[in-house]
């Protein structure tokens, strides 16, 4: 005779089974965090799985992120795919300015400095989708000093079946690069 699970056929490891067993279900699509910074690989063929943003970067830019991090969730989701190449304190502030007149934040967006001596440029873009995670791989970076141009090209790619909008900043600091054309492409993998 077979007989179904009872209360007092539950042993504490039975309840730490399923206990950690709903948890591990749960846990794949909660992200508690931002996501780690991963292993950087120099670029060797059409696409590579690295983290542009890691501090010990591989690629001729600085991680800026967190020179954005104040401009909240729906005024990135707006501005989602379009780029943006701010060459000046003054065009900083105004980027500022245009995240708080647009009425999205709850909030005025916390503001950050960043150093644009001797050239620096702040570029990047917030790239929107839906999944568990979302990240950026660089596929190519091309900077022509005689045409005075840089064309980062990007996939976007979000992982994972959860039901949540995601918003990944890819925000760069550039060196010397104060009178190029700067584009920044990205591609969708999903």
């Amino acid at each position: 005779m077979i007989t179904g699970f009872t209360k007092n056929s539950e042993t504490p490891f039975f309840r730490s089974f399923c206990a950690a067993l709903i948890l591990l279900a749960l846990g794949g699509c909660i992200q508690l965090a931002p996501l780690p910074p991963g292993t950087i690989v120099p670029p060797t063929g059409p696409a590579t799985n690295a983290n542009p943003n890691s501090p010990a970067s591989v690629y001729p830019w600085s991680n800026e992120n967190a020179v954005m991090g104040g401009v909240c969730f729906e005024a990135a989701l707006d501005t989602a795919g379009k780029v943006f190449v701010l060459r000046d304190a003054q065009a900083h502030m105004r980027f500022y300015d245009l995240a708080d007149t647009s009425d999205l934040c709850r909030r005025p967006v916390a503001r950050s400095s960043f150093d644009f001596n001797s050239g620096r440029v702040l570029a990047g873009l917030w790239s929107a989708g839906e999944g568990c995670t979302a990240r950026h791989d660089v596929l190519a970076v091309a900077r022509d000093d005689a045409a005075k141009t840089l064309v980062i090209r990007l996939r976007f790619v979000t992982e994972g079946a959860c039901d949540y909008e995601l918003v990944r900043p890819f925000w760069i600091g550039l060196d010397r690069v104060g009178d190029y054309q700067i584009d920044i492409q990205v591609a969708d993998a999903n």
